[in-house]
This record gives structure tokens, C-alpha cells and sequence, in this order.
């Protein structure tokens, strides 16, 4: 009895380990992890073009000088992933330093709202309002103004535009 009863068992394990091996082999291993997407705050602003030149050389007899105006070299884009922000702009020179009036608007804004034409100083001026969480841009028009009691020679501007908080 004792040899049958091994021989049932040789039989069942005969049976069951070609099972055992063959879920062995075909297992398969796996493992996992963790990936973290982090966006951190994001405020850029850029200039695209290049100086400008502003040159005011004409006038009809009789009267002031034909404002000089330049709205193809420049472009100004911006991106921030923040909301409620704006851009302004402010000279290096104060106005008790200038001899002439340098003004700017933003014209074909997308991504925020145009403010109104701003006379540059060293005072900083909402140019572009109502930005949130956006990508925009805008065209530069500077415009140079000057009276003939004015005389001649030149102000040389350095022009910062910033994103700040609205």
C-alpha cells in the first residue's frame, strides 16, 4: 500500500509540475513609480525688433513740427501662467530731463487690453492691463513730438516694459 500511495503521489506531482513551471516561466515581473509634472510660475515679457530712431525734420511754414511716428520695428510679447496682471512702461529719463515728448500706445493687442496713449517718464504707466494666465503681444507705435521753442539735439530713451501684479 505504501508504493501505491507513493506512486499516486509521484503521479500528482507529475501531473501538477509542468503546471507549476510553465506559470513560472510565463509570469511576468513588474514594477512602478511615481511621476510628478510640476509648472512653476512663468512671467516673461521680450522686445522683438530692434532701437528706434525717431527723426522729427519737417513742419509746414508757419507752423510746429510734424510728429514723428514709428509703429513697424518693434513688437512687444509676453507670457504668464498668473493671473490678474499688467505690463507698464517707464523711460530713463525724467520728464524735467527731456526736450522733446516721447509717447507709445500698444496697438493689435491680444491677451490683455491696450491702455491709453502714455507720455514716457521715469514714472512707471499701465501700458497693457487685463492679463491673465495668457500668451499676448502687442505692435510698439512710438510717437516723438517737439515744439520749435524746443531747439535741437536728441533724448535717448532706455524703455522698460515689466509684467507685474494688476
Amino acid at each position: 500500500m505504501n508504493t501505491k500511495r507513493n506512486l499516486t503521489k509521484v503521479l500528482l506531482l507529475a501531473a501538477f509540475l509542468p503546471l507549476c513551471i510553465t506559470s513560472h516561466i510565463f509570469s511576468a515581473a513588474t514594477d512602478n513609480h511615481t511621476v510628478t509634472v510640476t509648472l512653476t510660475v512663468i512671467n516673461e515679457v521680450a522686445i522683438t525688433g530692434g532701437n528706434v530712431t525717431l527723426t522729427i525734420n519737417t513742419a509746414v511754414a508757419g507752423g510746429e513740427p510734424i510728429d514723428e511716428v514709428d509703429n513697424s520695428t518693434c513688437d512687444l510679447d509676453w507670457t504668464t501662467n498668473e493671473a490678474s496682471k499688467k505690463i507698464t512702461v517707464v523711460s530713463s529719463l525724467s520728464a524735467a530731463a527731456q526736450n522733446f515728448t516721447l509717447l507709445v500706445v500698444a496697438q493689435n493687442v491680444t491677451g490683455g487690453t491696450a491702455a491709453s496713449e502714455v507720455t514716457v517718464d521715469d514714472s512707471a504707466a499701465d501700458f497693457v492691463t487685463g492679463i491673465s494666465t495668457t500668451t499676448g503681444g502687442c505692435d510698439l507705435q512710438y510717437t516723438g513730438q517737439a515744439l520749435m521753442s524746443d531747439g535741437t539735439g536728441s533724448d535717448v530713451h532706455t524703455i522698460t516694459y515689466t509684467l507685474t501684479a494688476a
